[in-house]
């Protein structure tokens, strides 16, 4: 029996709208099995049942979380080509008869999940005006060819003629917990990771989409992480086959090299006017602290939308363990049958 590999991601991000990489992972599955209005602790249930055969098969498992509350939403088995995953009540994707029938807590559910991405967007303008300030102090020649000089050091006379594969995904969210993230999980087993160092605006993004747009181009297969906050921004590359990654490695979401093959590779020093920091102190601060006081604004809108979810459930009649272990039992059926 070989170690399993246990992934831990997501594929939902809430802000600024409604953002699923689902396809991305589960289109090119051959079977999906798709559980459609369960409660978060019935999927919880569920899943950790897969997890359990997988780890006593030796089968590599992904286990895929869900943005409000970290729950597992859905698990893969790329070995088999095989994953399972469970749709919310209010999942816009597909219409649902109980989330047409008017229910309150559904609708209040709506409310604080809207007011949530709303007051995590008016968040993000104040990161956004911190970017502007480092952006007047960028050398972005210095930036142009530090990246130049990066993938050119990690990806030259590597890879294949044909394409590779863009897998996208989110490793954290804002959610009831505050912000979570499973960098550590993803990376724990590469040889190498490069830690960026920098400021909003210094183009981390921009040098990350520039590694994967490479690395695809030379036919590796590439996972891409997006900002949950900002869709359009990258947050981390990793490339399975080279076992490397490259991530965005400051707050919320900051880490420091811990073991061998650690590498920071730090963007400020190299490419901004020395002295901004101390320059623009007092407004970088500022802006931070209105920055973290409507995301935990924000974080709570998000727990009231978890109790309100937790209400509707409540108002169905509930699943009992021999309904659960039913479930369980036709799930592991269909991912585990030849």
């Amino acid at each position: 029996m070989h170690l399993t590999t246990v992934l831990h991601y997501l594929v939902n991000s809430n802000v600024p709208r409604s953002v699923s990489f689902y396809d991305s992972n589960f289109g090119p599955l051959s079977d999906t099995v798709r559980l459609w209005g369960y409660p978060h602790e019935a999927l919880d249930t569920v899943f950790a049942a897969v997890c359990r055969e997988a780890q006593s098969r030796g089968t590599t498992v992904e286990v895929i979380h869900h943005c409000l509350d970290a729950s597992i939403q859905g698990v893969i088995l790329p070995e088999m080509s095989k994953g399972a995953y469970g749709f919310d009540i209010c999942d816009s994707r597909d219409p649902d008869m109980l989330a047409e029938l008017g229910f309150e807590a559904v609708s209040s559910y709506k409310n604080y999940t809207e007011k949530a991405r709303e007051t995590l967007i008016r968040a993000r303008r104040f990161h956004d005006e911190q970017e502007h300030i480092y952006m007047e102090n960028m050398d972005f020649s210095a930036a142009d060819r530090l990246t130049r000089e990066t993938v050119s050091a990690l990806l030259d006379g590597k890879g294949r003629e044909t394409p590779g594969r863009e897998i996208h995904r989110f490793f954290g969210a804002a959610s009831i917990l505050g912000s979570i993230c499973y960098i550590p999980e993803l990376t724990g087993d590469l040889r190498k990771r490069y830690f960026i160092k920098g400021r909003p605006g210094t183009g981390k993004s921009t040098f990350l989409k520039k590694i994967a747009a490479e690395s695809v181009k030379k036919g590796l297969d590439t996972e891409i992480y997006h900002c949950s906050l900002d869709p359009n921004s990258l947050d981390m590359v990793i490339i399975r086959e080279l076992s490397l990654c490259v991530f965005d490695s400051t707050a919320p979401h900051e880490y420091f090299p811990s073991r061998a093959g650690d590498e920071i590779i730090d963007v400020y020093e190299a490419c901004v006017t020395p002295g901004t920091d101390e320059k623009y102190e007092k407004e970088l601060s500022q802006l931070e602290a209105r920055y973290k006081g409507l995301v935990k604004e924000a974080t709570g809108f998000l727990q009231e939308a978890k109790k309100e979810a937790g209400r509707f459930y409540g108002m169905l009649p509930p699943l009992d363990d021999t309904a659960l272990k039913r479930v369980s039992a036709a799930v592991l059926e269909r991912l585990f049958s030849k």
